[in-house]
């Protein structure tokens, strides 16, 4: 891990913190700072980071018939494409938007059971289909990131991150002849549909590609390459955000967070997170190839819901 701070002529720092995929994960990431700020504050820290606890992602399930899982299958698959599949390079950039609490909860009623997490991915997943090549391969699935800690028990350190596919036949054609809260239910019937057992798959997967010594096997992409949703649902707690309670001083919460994927040139990434407010408002971070995400960012369905839109760092809407 590696961590930078740069303090600004007036005033306020920014603190960044980088690890590899192998080692941590966002949540792990959001409170380890956390728990500095807490011992830096002279409090006790509310969520104690244990190395090794693998029992705080809830326990390997009794049956262990794991590496016959899906899980498992799509780990494989993964690193066969990062070794055989050469894509040209192109030049990503992001874009944030931000949706507050009421307009969720007005979307949100069309989709009974849903979350906000499942109604984003959906409408982002569908805008971003649109953009891609009639001839994609890729552009109607979809690889669906949740974390497994259990809500009681995030002091888990390392990572905890599932990867899972979700494909259906014709996304946008799904959308013209259902509609959007269609699409919504299968990313909810999906999400729903992942068990610790599915977790352990990709665990043992992982375990299984050690060599000698322990050590880890040949590197590959794990974003990608379909386009990746990332859910930080997860990160509410008591309906406030973890990420915007880390506070180096009492009462001052951060003025903004984000979270960076590196080495992604795929079919891109979104990242469902918590706004400040807590409640049903969230953050969408949308990484795509620059061309796609001028596009996107004129995309009358997301237009249409009143975002705040951050380009680059600079808010333009």
């Amino acid at each position: 891990m590696a961590d930078v701070i740069n303090e600004f002529e007036g005033g306020g720092v920014a603190i960044g913190l980088s690890c590899t995929h192998m080692h941590a994960d966002p949540t792990c990431a959001t409170l380890l700072i956390k728990s500095w700020a807490e011992t830096h504050r002279r409090e006790a820290i509310s969520h104690p980071l244990l190395v090794n606890e693998s029992s705080l992602l809830g326990g390997r399930p009794v049956d262990q018939v794991i590496n016959k899982k899906s899980s498992a299958a799509y780990y494989e698959a993964k690193f066969v494409a990062s070794k055989t599949t050469s894509l040209p390079v192109r030049k990503m950039g992001t874009a944030t938007f931000k949706f507050s609490n009421s307009t969720i909860k007005q979307e949100l009623n069309s989709c009974p059971g849903a979350t906000p997490f499942d109604l984003l991915a959906a409408m982002f997943w569908t805008q971003i289909a649109r953009l891609k090549p009639s001839e994609s391969k890729t552009k109607h699935s979809i690889s669906v990131c949740i974390d497994f800690r259990k809500k009681k028990s995030f002091g888990y350190y390392g990572n905890a991150l599932h990867f899972s596919l979700l494909s259906v036949l014709d996304v946008e054609e799904l959308e013209r002849e259902d509609g959007l809260a269609h699409i919504v239910g299968v990313v909810h019937r999906h999400v729903s549909s992942q068990k610790e057992d599915d977790f352990w798959s990709g665990m043992d997967w992982f375990e299984a590609q050690k060599g000698k010594g322990d050590k880890f096997g040949e590197p590959f992409k794990l974003y990608g390459p379909e386009l990746t949703c990332v859910s930080m649902e997860h990160m509410l707690d008591d309906c406030q955000p973890l990420m915007y309670g880390v506070m180096f001083e009492k009462e001052k919460k951060p003025v903004h967070v984000s979270y960076h994927v590196g080495n992604m040139e795929e079919e891109g990434l979104i990242m469902v997170m918590p706004e400040p407010e807590g409640g049903l408002a969230r953050t969408v971070m949308v990484t795509l190839p620059e061309e796609e995400l001028a596009q996107l960012c004129e995309a009358e369905a997301i237009s249409s819901l009143n975002p705040t839109m951050l380009l680059s760092g600079r808010q333009t809407i």
